[in-house]
């Protein structure tokens, strides 16, 4: 089962957020196909883009809390829930992490 069936009706702000994804990454949201199986291993970004990213959903979801109502039905999260709660997000449907090795 693909992870994205719990998320079938999709909506604005999951849009925004996986076209935000795409971008970071130089990916035509466009023409990622959301529906295959481990669609999210297609690309790659490094860790201070991931960083980037887990930052910026941060601040948009503890902003908007009709993005919290959307995606987690609750309509007030504090700003360490936002993180934990993308901090998840990244590890289902983020890109896959090119480490740097020393």
């Amino acid at each position: 089962m693909n992870k994205l069936t719990k998320l079938k009706n999709t909506s604005f702000h999951l849009e925004n957020i996986f076209a935000v994804q795409c971008r970071l990454v130089g990916a035509n949201y466009n023409e990622v196909d959301r529906t295959k199986e481990d669609w999210y291993l297609e690309y790659q970004w490094d860790e201070e883009t991931e960083k980037q990213f887990e930052d910026w959903m941060t601040d948009y979801l503890h902003k908007l809390p009709k993005a919290q109502l959307e995606l987690y039905g609750r309509k007030y999260m504090k700003i360490d829930e936002c993180r934990k709660a993308v901090m998840m997000f990244i590890l289902s449907y983020g890109w896959k992490t090119k480490t740097k090795w020393r």
